[in-house]
């Protein structure tokens, strides 16, 4: 029903715009013209009568040529009558006309008629263009379903033919294997895929051969800085040819093509050309006169390296008469800060360690807590004393870090007893300041492992008699955490160990329970019993060996390999020896007494052997290391007491400070 309402709304609208242009070309029908006066009757005649009409011949329509308008019906009549000869008419004889009136109906009537036959032949047209429309919608969905259908029924003959098959796929193997032999067409193909790849390349200094640091490198859109090495690692990188451009102020820049193929793409080293002012120096150790390879000279982003041979040159874009700030750096060393102006004459920087050196002094009356650089610089007070400090305190550092644990009285607190309680203080010798870990009637520091304080705390109070008088405890420096690792009445020995801890509880008022020789981790794990009997002594005869005493039998544990067998006898020399592993933990340092003098040796924990430091009167504990190759003792005479440094790479040692004599990292204590 709708598609009829929209075809009589079409109609309508054909006969609509069909009666307008009729209009324009014949002027307005009588209804529309105004109206106008009457016209005056003419005399009337008597009226002829008509003739009759002669029988209509049966009209044969024909079809109406397309884009003609058919001939309206009356018309079409009229022009088939054939005129007969008219007889010679007088005035009498003419009809009357007729109104203008009904000439007008007439005319209004043939021209609707016409209109009807003409918006009856377009509407016909339009329905029929209709219908052609829906006719070629069909046949065009055919034709796809045809499409689709042939398609299918080729693909199907393609696939059940073997020979068509296999030459086809073979075909395209080949085109395959043609395109990736062509690496333009590789990489387009691979880059359309979405394939990216890696590249890494070195930029050395191309007047000293030294890696340069800060450079930027770019290849194609990305962008990397090159390390300390002169490396530089780039990722998602477009394969085939691309833009590599190397910049660094003071150098000339380089602009290149590479091509970045699959995989990891190492391009080689790249020497920048200098174009800025120059500045040498010479890099060497303060104590050994060593040169320092790898020491670093920076002025804002500009950086160079120290060769073997301690030279060093920095190229700076600035002007041959301007000063320049620049700091030489090393790992282990103190920076050094220098003002230079003349880039013609070298300049000689001794390193000296950066870490601090921290000692008692009693030289204001009372026992304050220094530290002091290690060429005997930048000396500060720590710790005041209180003046309630007994003479037996130790000050034990940190193998590594400016930090110091300290065992004192300076707190003046006492037990029941009257007792005076020591205080374990941890100093910071960065900023000065302390954390105390308690007090009690006695702390016995064993070590330190990394960042955690070994030590035995003896319950302030406790009755001798207490099973648990006795506390094996670690702190962690870092996290401030205290860990109890074990409890007994006291302890027969304690020895660390290639960080690991070794103890022997007593067996009184122990019950006979946990008696036996332990190790233990740091953080209180991996605990194993290596001796199921009370041990009476631990000695460290050699860097991995233990000498242990159970009753009258003597057992010898090695450290390295984790064997324990019986000995003969006792050792040669019931003395423990006090090893001190470098921070790199490739060296580690002991003291001796030979020929009447105090030695100081090192272990190389590569080949296993010992060398001979230095050789003194007095020389003994503590030691410690300031950095990986500078050590500092002590000497304690008649004459003197003071701390000496050395470089275990060669040179004279120095007298660093005079000091009051303090314990250490000791023989254990016996109560």
């Amino acid at each position: 029903m709708k598609e009829d309402k929209e075809k009589e709304a079409k109609l309508e609208a054909v006969k609509k715009e069909l009666n307008e242009k009729i209009q324009g070309i014949m002027g307005p029908t009588p209804e529309d013209s105004p109206p106008t006066a009457a016209p005056e009757p003419e005399p009337k005649l008597p009226a002829k009568p008509k003739p009759k009409p002669k029988p209509e011949e049966p009209k044969t329509e024909e079809a109406p040529m397309k884009g003609v308008p058919p001939v309206p019906a009356a018309d079409s009549a009229k022009a088939a009558e054939k005129p007969e000869p008219e007889e010679p008419k007088t005035d009498a004889d003419k009809p009357a006309e007729e109104p203008k009136q009904d000439t007008a109906t007439d005319s209004e009537e043939d021209l609707d008629t016409a209109v009807d036959d003409i918006a009856a032949s377009e509407s016909d047209e339009v329905l029929a263009a209709e219908d052609e429309a829906v006719e070629r919608a069909f046949d065009s969905n055919n034709k796809k379903q045809g499409f689709w259908q042939k398609t299918k029924d080729f693909l199907r003959r393609w696939w059940e033919n073997p020979r068509a098959r296999w030459a086809t796929i073979i075909g395209v193997g080949v085109l395959i294997i043609l395109l990736a032999s062509i690496p333009n067409t590789r990489y387009f193909f691979l880059n359309i895929v979405g394939v990216r790849s890696r590249a890494s390349l070195k930029v050395l200094d191309q007047s000293t051969q030294q890696p340069l640091k800060n450079v930027t490198v770019s290849i194609g859109n990305q962008t990397g800085v090159t390390d300390n090495e002169g490396q530089v690692y780039l990722s998602k990188l477009k394969l085939g040819k691309q833009d590599m451009a190397i910049d660094r102020r003071a150098f000339a820049e380089v602009d290149k093509k590479v091509t970045i193929g699959w995989g990891s793409n190492p391009l080689g080293d790249y020497q920048l050309e200098p174009t800025g002012i120059q500045y040498t120096f010479q890099v060497n150790d303060f104590l050994s006169d060593k040169p320092i390879a790898k020491a670093e000279a920076t002025s804002g982003d500009a950086s160079a390296f120290s060769d073997d041979t301690g030279k060093l040159v920095l190229t700076l874009d600035t002007k041959s008469d301007e000063d320049a700030e620049i700091t030489i750096s090393k790992d282990g060393y103190r920076n050094e800060q220098l003002m230079v102006g003349d880039p013609n004459q070298a300049i000689e920087v001794k390193m000296v360690p950066a870490k601090k050196h921290v000692f008692v002094s009693k030289r204001s009356g009372k026992y304050d807590v220094y530290k002091i650089d290690a060429d005997g610089k930048n000396e500060e007070l720590v710790l005041a004393g209180t003046g309630t400090e007994r003479d037996d305190m130790v000050l034990v550092p940190h193998p590594t870090k400016n930090v110091a644990a300290l065992v004192s009285t300076r707190d003046n607190m006492r037990n029941s007893d009257g007792y005076l309680l020591s205080t374990l203080t941890i100093l910071n010798l960065e900023t000065n300041e302390t954390v105390s870990l308690g007090r009690s009637e006695r702390f016995e520091v064993v070590g330190w492992v990394g960042d955690k304080l070994v030590y035995v705390q003896i319950a302030a109070g406790a009755s001798t008699n207490n099973p648990k008088r006795q506390r094996l405890m670690t702190y962690d420096y870092a996290t401030g955490e205290s860990t109890e690792i074990t409890a007994t009445n006291y302890f027969n020995d304690i020895v660390l160990a290639n960080d690991k801890i070794y103890y022997a509880p007593s067996a009184a008022f122990s019950d006979g329970a946990n008696i036996a020789l332990f190790v233990v981790d740091a953080d209180g794990k991996n605990r194993k019993a290596l001796i199921d009997k009370e041990v009476w002594n631990i000695f460290r005869t050699e860097y991995n060996k233990l000498a242990i005493a159970v009753g009258q039998a003597w057992y010898e544990y090695n450290l390295a390999d984790g064997s324990l067998n019986a000995m003969g006898g006792a050792p040669a020399t019931q003395k423990s020896r006090i090893y001190v592993n470098s921070p790199n933990k490739e060296n580690s340092i002991w003291p001796d007494e030979r020929d009447g003098k105090g030695v100081l040796l090192v272990y190389n924990l590569g080949n296993k052997d010992d060398a001979t430091i230095t050789a003194q009167s007095g020389l003994t504990t503590p030691i410690t290391w300031l950095n990986d190759t500078t050590v500092v003792y002590r000497i304690n005479t008649d004459q003197e007491t003071a701390d000496y440094v050395v470089n275990i790479q060669g040179g004279e040692p120095r007298k660093l400070v005079d000091v009051t004599n303090t314990g250490g990292i000791d023989r254990w204590y016996y109560y």
